[in-house]
């Protein structure tokens, strides 16, 4: 799973300008990047295209209702099972 949080790691870095220090697996996407809806879009477009998945939005909406705030581990995880789930 370190291979897809490293690839995640990069795209946020320079998809999105965070610095690598703030771009931890408990990271929270909104409260600490600042991410916003337009930007969380932006960012699962480019996940489905890097890990060539498909992102269910209701997955998205349902973490976040889970888990109140969403972190870089929630994105990681679930692009860890949706690649299992292909293979």
């Amino acid at each position: 799973m370190s291979n897809i949080f490293n690839k995640v790691r990069k795209l946020l870095n320079e998809e999105f300008s965070f610095h690598y220090d703030q771009i931890q697996l408990e990271t929270k996407l909104e409260l600490e990047l600042g991410m916003d809806s337009r930007e969380l879009f932006e960012l699962i477009e480019k996940l489905e295209l890097l890990f060539k998945i498909k992102i269910d939005l209701d997955d998205i909406d349902q973490m976040m209702e889970e888990h109140i705030v969403l972190t870089i581990q929630d994105l990681v995880t679930y692009v860890n099972q949706k690649q299992q789930s292909i293979n």
